[in-house]
């Protein structure tokens, strides 16, 4: 009875401590304040957004950009601006996987054919030392 007891106060303190965690979170978000409300030119964008993926520290995706008077503007993702900025690094992505892909495949043949090449040389250096010594 005492180790049901027991249990049951660990499964509550766990579930109580996890809570405490969720909500601490949360906190962690870097845009507290809010997403820009106005529209924003590109021209008003000092250097690429910063994006950070949904995470345990924070459940959402956060987009922020500095602009020209280096200020940090949080842009919400689903704005026409976070929606473009989003697919842009998606494409980026894209080609950063397809160049490792493809460098690596390069990587790999150049392996290969340089291991095939001394195994050739290594062979017939056997056959001249056989050779030799035939003679």
């Amino acid at each position: 009875m005492k180790s049901v007891v027991f249990a049951l106060l660990c499964c509550l303190v766990f579930l109580h401590v996890h809570a405490g965690q969720q909500e601490k979170t949360s906190n962690n978000c870097k845009c507290k304040n809010g997403y820009i409300t106005k529209r924003i030119s590109s021209k008003h964008i000092k250097s690429e957004p910063v994006i950070h993926e949904a995470s345990v520290f924070c459940p959402k995706t956060e987009i922020i950009i500095t602009t020209i008077t280096d200020e940090k503007k949080c842009v919400n993702p689903e704005s026409p601006l976070g929606k473009l900025i989003l697919k842009n690094k998606e494409k980026h992505d894209k080609k950063m996987a397809e160049r490792m892909t493809t460098s690596s495949q390069t990587h790999t043949s150049s392996q290969t054919t340089s291991t095939s090449q001394p195994t050739s040389s290594a062979s017939s250096t056997r056959r001249r030392t056989t050779t030799q010594t035939l003679n």
